[in-house]
């Protein structure tokens, strides 16, 4: 059975551990593999990694290394998402990159926390990479940080996959309002809440879109999604 997804988003290491700058390094007894989404959706593994090396280097780029080259190489290319524990998923960034996804995927790096349930999937993250003009006009400001977010510091957005367009998005009121079109009263009492545009109205508004597609059957599954009928024809 597919997880429902958190509405206490959780991520991979304990607070304790983020309230440092530091990178942390860990192992754990058993990373759970998967290299498809059908093997996601399935809850069917591939393959079972004991003991790999796990670079924390933020809450949001979460690297995995072993003494295998062969299976550096899966985490690197091959490998769709992970489970670590029971409750902690993270997809990989670099896998989306290879399969042609575009938008803010190209601000990330490794394995970031994923969500998901049969029907939506989506992304908690501060991007560690900054576009580089932004960059360039923090150095020439003499703040090459002015634009760029502190993965420790500031809280994380959602970001929404779109298999059919093969998009990673930040879920802003712009793209929240998109999603909500489906239901237009939801839609319209948050395009009417005075603070519409602030992180919290739209990550509050984004959990009831998700419960709302749960008890929607006529809301699209994941799978059709990636495998539209037309194209099993």
């Amino acid at each position: 059975m597919i997880r429902r997804i958190s509405i206490a988003l959780l991520c991979l290491v304990a607070s304790a551990l983020v309230a440092t700058s530091q990178e942390y390094n860990a192992r754990h007894d058993s990373v759970w593999v998967y290299n498809s989404w059908d093997a996601i959706l399935d809850q069917w593994p591939d393959t079972l990694v004991v003991n790999p090396e796990i670079s924390v280097w933020t809450p949001y780029d979460i690297e995995f290394e072993t003494r295998s080259k062969s299976t550096n190489e899966m985490f690197k290319h091959q490998t769709v998402a992970v489970a670590v524990g029971d409750t902690t998923w993270l997809i990989n960034s670099q896998w989306l990159l290879d399969q042609g996804y575009k938008g803010d995927i190209k601000k990330m790096e490794d394995y970031v926390p994923l969500f998901f349930n049969a029907k939506v999937a989506f992304i908690q993250c501060v991007p560690t990479r900054t576009s580089s003009g932004m960059a360039l006009l923090g150095a020439l400001l003499g703040d090459p940080e002015l634009f760029s977010e502190d993965p420790w510091e500031n809280p994380a957005d959602f970001f929404w996959i779109d298999f059919e367009n093969k998009r990673v998005d930040k879920i802003d009121h712009k793209k929240l309002s998109e999603l909500l079109s489906v239901y237009p009263d939801l839609q319209r009492r948050f395009e009417q809440m005075r603070d519409y545009k602030k992180r919290y109205i739209i990550q509050s508004f984004f959990i009831d879109f998700i419960k709302r597609t749960e008890r929607d059957p006529s809301y699209p599954y994941i799978f059709d999604r990636l495998y539209p009928p037309q194209a099993l024809q």
